[in-house]
């Protein structure tokens, strides 16, 4: 799988999440095998996630950088998933949580379409 493969993936994921109302996600690519990957969904309930992800392709998927950041449209940080390598102590080092009160939790490593499934727990059933 090559960058581009992987950003087409990544916009099947986005666009079968009904929870998605809107996205503007931006594909960079630095090399075939070799992208970044930005952006804002506007999802139900009045929230957003901002994605962010730094990818190699070849010989497997590699992200080697990632940060979700689910927040209200009043800016408010409800959860966010990381994998920046600043918490050793988090079982799960380098990938952690942040909730929304900046407490640090452990969390498996994380991709766009498991923090599209990661978010529901946070989307009210009125929504």
């Amino acid at each position: 799988m090559n960058a581009r493969d992987y950003s087409l993936g990544v916009q099947a994921a986005i666009h079968a999440a009904p929870h998605v109302l809107r996205s503007e996600v931006r594909f960079d690519e630095i090399d075939v095998n070799e992208c970044y990957i930005r952006g804002v969904l506007t999802l139900a309930g009045d929230l957003e996630l901002h994605i962010a992800e730094y990818i190699v392709t070849d010989p497997d998927i590699r992200r080697l950088k990632y940060r979700y950041h689910l927040q209200t449209t009043g800016n408010k940080l409800v959860s966010r998933w990381d994998n920046v390598p600043h918490h050793p102590h988090i079982p799960t080092f380098p990938d952690h949580r942040h909730d929304e009160y900046n407490g640090i939790h452990p969390a498996p490593a994380m991709d766009i379409p498991g923090v599209l499934m990661a978010v529901l727990q946070f989307i009210s059933p009125d929504s």
